[in-house]
């Protein structure tokens, strides 16, 4: 690794291990009212099970043990970057009766090293938005699974850390100092960026139009958090407050806003099509380095 990756890739880590071992962060998704809202693509699974299923970006296991319990799959090789979330997933699995049909391991997302037509299917569970390499990440899927494989990615598919703008971010301003003071936990709303995670939205804007490039998605549902996500963090969350931002989060998609998050099913593409996909993935990140070289 160049040693900007290297730095990123530990100080992701150490981000990791310490949200493992005592959870800080507030999510928009954990609120009642928001999680009874969101559709379970799991429903589209149902009925069919997987021999052998891999989770990329695993955490601390919360969706393998549900698969597993759901009878979706039989057998889930699982990795993450964060040594202590995979050891609470481990001792999880335990307690839970499924460690003999999970294996955790570590490694990098920006690396994958995936055995050939492995898989049945492919979860990346809110983690596609930690990967720098999409590309490299992708065609390492692609390959991984088997003929009929799939590719189930839940995803936060919003602005990257880099997008953001006083521009862009007005208008969920405009609605953070319309609540009420005793809810504001800011004066000013910052922009959403995880300052201590450097992976955090490295390129989110970016992974639909890459899954493009070697996956047909079969199946998607968009379900919001255009406003929520942005402002959740930064409230107290009384009910009344978080219906409000629903309404009106409702609003700004029925009237064109983008979903910045989404649940789907995509297949890798096969024959001449997935062959030119895969050269793509491969030469297109060494192009962009050369162009990059070449203006320095």
């Amino acid at each position: 690794m160049h040693r900007e990756a290297v730095q990123t890739y530990t100080a992701t880590q150490a981000f990791w291990d310490r949200e493992a071992a005592a959870p800080a962060l507030k999510t928009w998704m954990a609120h009642p009212l928001v999680r009874s809202s969101i559709p379970s693509f799991l429903s589209y699974l149902a009925g069919r099970t997987f021999p052998r299923a891999l989770s990329v970006g695993c955490g601390t296991g919360g969706l393998e043990r549900a698969l597993l319990a759901h009878g979706v799959c039989e057998h889930i090789d699982a990795f993450d970057g964060s040594e202590q979330s995979l050891q609470i997933a481990r001792e999880e699995a335990v307690r839970a009766g499924v460690a003999d049909r999970v294996h955790y391991f570590i490694a990098d997302f920006n690396e994958p090293r995936l055995p050939r037509h492995a898989y049945d299917i492919v979860f990346v569970n809110q983690a596609m938005h930690h990967v720098a390499k999409l590309e490299k990440l992708y065609r390492a899927i692609m390959r991984t699974l088997r003929e009929d494989g799939l590719l189930y990615l839940d995803e936060y598919i919003g602005p990257s850390r880099h997008d953001w703008t006083d521009a862009n971010f007005a208008r969920h301003r405009a609605v953070y100092d319309s609540l009420p003071q005793r809810v504001r936990l800011e004066e000013k709303l910052p922009f959403p960026i995880q300052v201590d995670d450097p992976s955090e939205a490295i390129r989110s804007s970016e992974i639909i139009a890459e899954l493009e490039v070697g996956f047909e998605v079969v199946a998607r549902v968009d379900y919001g958090g255009t406003l929520l996500a942005p402002l959740y963090p930064f409230l107290e969350p009384e009910d009344a407050i978080i219906e409000q931002l629903v309404d009106i989060e409702r609003e700004w998609l029925r009237g064109g806003a983008p979903s910045y998050y989404t649940t789907l099913i995509a297949k890798p593409k096969r024959g001449i099509r997935g062959t030119l996909a895969t050269a793509r993935y491969f030469a297109v990140p060494k192009l962009k380095r050369i162009a990059r070289e070449l203006r320095r």
